[in-house]
């Protein structure tokens, strides 16, 4: 497959974690809590399977920046707890999920600062 395809399938993922983020992170007696954290799940399963067929496609290795963004696929795994046990007000929570959202972007487009100068074209 394509590294289009594969990026298409990473960012499709992106949306269904953010859909199913919104809804997890809400209080907890909110109606259709459930089809949020299945959003969610879906969402991590793409992001990972797309970003591992990516790396292989362009053989890139697991530079740094890879492996922080690992960090934040954990990070965001975990948030639903945030908003289930009342650990961060849901402000916070979301607060806290956006500025993990724009890490995640700006390590993926800019490659950890690098600007992806070293990687292969697809």
């Amino acid at each position: 497959m394509s590294p289009t395809f594969y990026k298409i399938l990473h960012l499709a993922g992106v949306v269904l974690l953010f859909i199913g983020l919104a809804s997890a992170l809400m209080p907890k007696d909110t109606p259709h809590r459930k089809i949020g954290g299945i959003f969610h799940g879906i969402g991590l399963f793409l992001l990972l399977v797309a970003g591992f067929g990516l790396i292989a496609k362009l053989q890139i290795g697991f530079p740094w920046w890879i492996v922080a963004k690992l960090v934040l696929w954990l990070g965001f795994g975990a948030m639903p707890l945030i908003g289930k046990r009342g650990l961060l007000p849901v402000p916070a929570a979301w607060t806290l999920a956006a500025i993990c959202g724009i890490a995640a972007v700006w390590l993926g487009v800019t490659h950890g600062g690098t600007m992806a100068t070293t990687l292969p074209s697809p």
